[in-house]
């Protein structure tokens, strides 16, 4: 277990715990570098959205092509987290207005923040990582789902 201090407030904290519960109450604690207004693609936000209906509603999963950092799903907010340095946040999107959208194809928009000083560097690339994973175990689901179908065959009548 360590300890880590930000704004002098001392923060117990387990690393490598696969919950996602409480990280939107830890973003207040942290202080954000830079804020600016966003968009989620239609494709990533229904994606996740999709996935948090048929999997699970919080999500934590390992990025593959960004060694050590993690992504963590909430209903509100996704958070982009470096699990080598105490499961930080690095970079988070937060307030989806989805309230105007009036088509599955419309960009969601959001708030972008960013907790360290290169994140925007990876932002593309953990939108990308994400839709992967994403897809592969919706893919893996229709698969299992598929197999559990019991096809009837038709009686001929002679």
């Amino acid at each position: 277990m360590c300890i880590i201090h930000i704004r002098k407030k001392t923060v117990d904290h387990q690393p490598n715990k696969l919950h996602t519960g409480g990280m939107k109450s830890r973003l207040s604690d942290i202080p954000i570098l830079k804020s600016v207004p966003s968009y989620i693609g239609a494709t990533h936000y229904n994606r996740v959205r999709l996935s948090q209906l048929r999997l699970e509603n919080s999500l934590r999963l390992e990025l593959f092509s960004l060694r050590g950092l993690d992504i963590l799903i909430e209903d509100d907010t996704w958070v982009c987290i470096d699990r080598t340095l105490g499961d930080l946040p690095v970079l988070a999107w937060t307030g989806f207005d989805i309230s105007n959208r009036t088509g599955l194809h419309q960009p969601v928009p959001c708030k972008l923040r960013f907790y360290h000083n290169h994140a925007d560097l990876i932002c593309g690339t953990v939108l990308d990582d994400l839709g992967r994973i994403l897809e592969r175990r919706l893919a893996r689901l229709r698969y299992e789902s598929s197999r559990k179908i019991v096809y009837l065959r038709r009686m001929r009548r002679t």
